[in-house]
């Protein structure tokens, strides 16, 4: 009987909220149901361990209490138009109503809000203007926190970069990037899409950069110079800034009416060099911010014996030249007239008795007589048809006449053709029955 008033019914969960994952935006249902609570016991539910208060805290948040018989109580705990803020760890419990202590536990459910990350995102940012040449410098892409995590990539000129890439967080993609000449004016891009969304990309940039370095220089001339006649050396250079100003020395020195430079410095003008001049050092210095380079050439002047050989020789050549193409052109001409000869010939053996052949020749040399028997006809043939008129009788008038009677007589009709040209010729002979 003591147990009857003072023991406490065992609490039993029939029905535990459960992980989700739901799109945001949409609304979404947790449930339990508890078996064994006496009246001095109530549910309640905990988001993250802090109890909620339903409409007091957010009023997209509703609670509902039911009792289900013979199984027990049931709550329900309803999120409305679900943001990115309710994410978490959900849990029914059991409080005393005496005490306000939690005296049993539900398991607890992960909340998970899918979505992409705010329009702002990706952000990206790195040190772009006045880089060094061989510094090491910071790029960073950083996006929002998201379910499902968003790609990040990086590209250098619409490439993409994997060395000196890596995730400081699942948010954040950070470069390393040691710089180079190649670097300046790269532009680096950064990347983000959502399993949500997978054809749709953000981008932010950095750059373009600006790297800056001292003048590399190439001196361009013509090599062997040419006594007597002008030469130009072109001082060319690449730098980041541009280069500031150019300087020329000359070892051993020219007289100053024997060159001249350019309002840029950057052209050095020889007006007649000579054969003394040879062997002499230029060197060309070009100075910007960073620095200063320098280029020594030494110039090489061709000697006048070696050019008039060189002269020589090049006449011959080009009279040798000359000959060569005429002898070609002869001999291009006898086979020209050789060939058209050969066709020529060919067109009058081969093509004309050919022509004749199909023009004239008879394929269909069989015919068949007015008794039924095959005869062969000949290209020529002749077809004799013949006629007896007597004198007293009736006269066939579709014959001439006996010469000079009036009377029509006995006669031969002969009839040549000759296929396939269709010619066709007639002839008649008088017969004198009353000689035969």
């Amino acid at each position: 009987m003591f147990c009857l008033h003072h023991c406490k019914a065992t609490i039993e969960f029939k029905d535990q909220p459960s992980d989700a994952r739901v799109d945001l935006g949409k609304d979404h249902t947790f449930s339990c149901i508890v078996n064994g609570m006496d009246n001095q016991q109530n549910l309640a539910w905990l988001k993250d361990g802090v109890l909620i208060r339903t409409q007091e805290d957010d009023n997209r948040i509703t609670i509902g209490y039911s009792n289900i018989i013979k199984i027990g109580k049931l709550t329900t705990l309803t999120l409305n138009n679900l943001l990115k803020s309710d994410r978490g760890r959900y849990q029914c419990v059991v409080i005393s109503t005496e005490t306000n202590s939690i005296e049993e536990r539900s398991l607890e459910a992960t909340l998970t809000v899918l979505s992409q990350p705010s329009s702002i995102y990706p952000l990206c940012s790195g040190h772009e203007d006045n880089i060094a040449i061989g510094s090491v410098i910071t790029i960073s892409c950083i996006s929002e926190r998201v379910e499902p995590p968003v790609n990040l990539t990086i590209s250098r000129n619409m490439n993409i970069v994997k060395n000196g890439v890596s995730f400081v967080e699942n948010e954040k993609l950070q470069m390393l990037l040691k710089t180079r000449k190649e670097d300046n004016r790269a532009i680096f891009t950064c990347h983000q899409t959502s399993p949500l969304a997978p054809e749709s990309e953000s981008t932010c940039s950095i750059g373009p950069l600006d790297v800056q370095y001292k003048p590399e220089i190439q001196l361009q001339y013509t090599n062997p110079v040419i006594p007597e006649r002008e030469t130009i050396l072109f001082c060319q250079t690449s730098s980041n800034p541009p280069v500031g100003t150019y300087n020329w020395k000359i070892e051993p020195n020219f007289a100053k009416s024997d060159y001249s430079i350019d309002e840029t410095g950057q052209v050095l003008k020889l007006i007649k060099p000579s054969i003394v001049h040879n062997g002499t050092n230029i060197t060309c210095t070009a100075v910007n911010k960073i620095g200063k380079s320098s280029s020594t050439v030494t110039i090489l002047v061709e000697s006048p014996n070696i050019l008039k050989s060189n002269e020589q020789n090049g006449k011959l050549r080009n009279q040798n030249s000359g000959n060569n193409m005429t002898g070609k052109k002869v001999s291009l001409d006898v086979i020209i007239v050789i060939a058209a000869g050969v066709v020529i010939i060919i067109v009058l053996v081969v093509l004309v008795p050919v022509y004749h052949y199909c023009l004239c020749g008879n394929d269909n040399t069989i015919i068949v007589d007015s008794l039924g028997k095959k005869v062969t006809q000949p290209e020529v043939y002749y077809e004799t048809r013949e006629g007896v008129i007597l004198r007293h009788t009736v006269q066939d008038r579709s014959l001439p006449r006996v010469p000079t009677t009036e009377v029509y007589g006995h006669w031969r009709h002969s009839t040549a053709s000759q296929v396939p040209n269709d010619l066709e010729s007639h002839s008649y002979t008088y017969i004198d029955t009353e000689n035969d």
